[in-house]
């Protein structure tokens, strides 16, 4: 069995423990869409092609502005479905875990646009109970706050515990702090350091400021790291410091500071949450989510959220788990290693998608490199190491497809690998 995390920060679709990944973006170039990293990547240097609010204002509305063939924000949804499940191995059957923020219009509609597809759903889950239901400090607490980040809005989920049930009793979206205005505010910041700094601004162009996103990743988990990262844009080059992008949390903290009934009440951060500066100024218990949480959960709860088609409706309340009273869930300090299997947003998962051993070299700039033997030394340090049949990334402050990585994590093809200032790569299938 299958199940898709339907938040459009990475539409996940989870199998045996691992994940493709695909952010709500798309991109048009002539008469065909690309979803995805592809399309994040391109987003700043074709804003009049692209689209990141489709998963976010789904309805069956006329698209304004146009794009392309698509009627509307639930065909993109159909075909950004149809896409993940195409290249996940087309899985027979899926759940779909959604956002407790959708209304009931917004989940009749992706119900609908899913059966459509070419799968079988067979279930419907909250995404913040399907989470804490695993989780043990959830039930040593009784109530706990789950910060959910989407791209357009950040959600505030209060969870509650009652019969050794837990539920959702309220949702409230934060608006202009989702993740997209989030790195917006970052990227200012960093902007303004580059003008002063060198009297140029990143922004100046398309390509330029495009460049700079797609860096913002690394930028963000350097900051973490050492608090401080030197950052190099069309030639040039400026410092910039975790406390100079602080204020980028500013208002998040704030909004849910002002919602927050308690200080005691543990807060959950989405992983994407945990590498913005600032975030430590929250007060009280906050601990980062591990990638993999939604994941464990589900095979933990699956025999209450997999329904027939005939009782198909939203499972919004599922007992706490055994395993909630015995493994932690991941704290802040140690949430690089919990964001340990993130994988490409357009990666193989399953046993009928390519494994870590079917991609046979890296592509490091222009020279691809196969992947032979126990290691391979890479630049600045990094090298890749030949774990169980599974190729795994080794050097400090790396990132997987933007996010930290640790060197138990099995790459898989495609993956994209960051090098701090050293470089990138991407694991490549050569065919002969």
């Amino acid at each position: 069995m299958a199940i898709l995390d339907c938040r459009d920060t990475q539409i996940s679709l989870w199998q045996e423990g691992t994940a493709l990944h695909s952010p709500g973006f798309v991109v048009l170039e002539g008469s065909e869409y690309h979803f995805g990293q592809v399309a994040l990547e391109q987003s700043r240097l074709r804003p009049r092609d692209s689209n990141s609010r489709f998963w976010w204002q789904l309805s069956t509305q006329p698209l304004k502005p146009a794009l392309g063939a698509a009627r509307h924000t639930a065909d993109l949804v159909h075909s950004h479905l149809r896409h993940i499940h195409a290249t996940a191995g087309a899985p027979a059957a899926l759940v779909l875990a959604v956002p407790d923020s959708m209304p009931k219009e917004q989940l009749s509609l992706l119900l609908g646009v899913a059966q459509a597809s070419d799968f079988t759903v067979a279930g419907l889950v909250s995404r913040s109970v399907l989470i804490a239901s695993n989780n043990p400090d959830i039930l040593r607490a009784g109530k706990a706050i789950h910060l959910e980040s989407q791209l357009n809005q950040t959600i505030i989920n209060e969870l509650i515990v009652e019969n050794e049930t837990i539920r959702v009793v309220r949702s409230t979206p934060l608006p202009a702090c989702g993740l997209l205005a989030l790195q917006e505010r970052c990227v200012s910041a960093i902007a303004s350091a580059f003008i002063q700094q060198t009297r140029y601004d990143p922004r100046r162009s398309a390509e330029s400021e495009q460049d700079l996103y797609n860096k913002l990743p690394d930028i963000l988990a350097t900051l973490r790291q050492r608090g401080e990262a030197s950052v190099d844009i069309d030639g040039h080059r400026s410092r910039v410091t975790a406390s100079a992008l602080a204020g980028a949390s500013e208002r998040l903290i704030k909004g849910l500071e002002q919602t927050k009934p308690a200080v005691d009440i543990p807060v959950f951060l989405d992983p994407e949450l945990h590498l913005l500066p600032g975030m430590e100024a929250l007060k009280g218990e906050a601990r980062t989510l591990a990638a993999h949480a939604l994941w464990d959960a589900f095979t933990a709860n699956r025999e209450h959220i997999e329904l027939s088609g005939e009782d198909l409706h939203l499972v919004d309340q599922l007992p706490l788990t055994a395993s909630s009273g015995a493994a932690p869930e991941v704290n802040t300090e140690s949430a690089r290693e919990a964001l340990n299997t993130e994988s490409t947003p357009e990666t193989t998962t399953a046993p009928a998608m390519p494994a870590a051993d079917e991609a046979t070299h890296i592509l490091m700039g222009t020279r691809a490199m196969p992947l032979r033997g126990e290691q391979v030394p890479l630049v600045g340090g990094f090298s890749l190491k030949n774990v169980n049949g599974h190729w795994t990334l080794h050097g400090e402050g790396a990132l997987i497809n933007g996010m930290p990585s640790t060197p138990q994590q099995p790459l898989v093809l495609g993956d994209t690998l960051s090098l701090g200032t050293a470089g990138h790569g991407r694991l490549i299938d050569v065919q002969d």
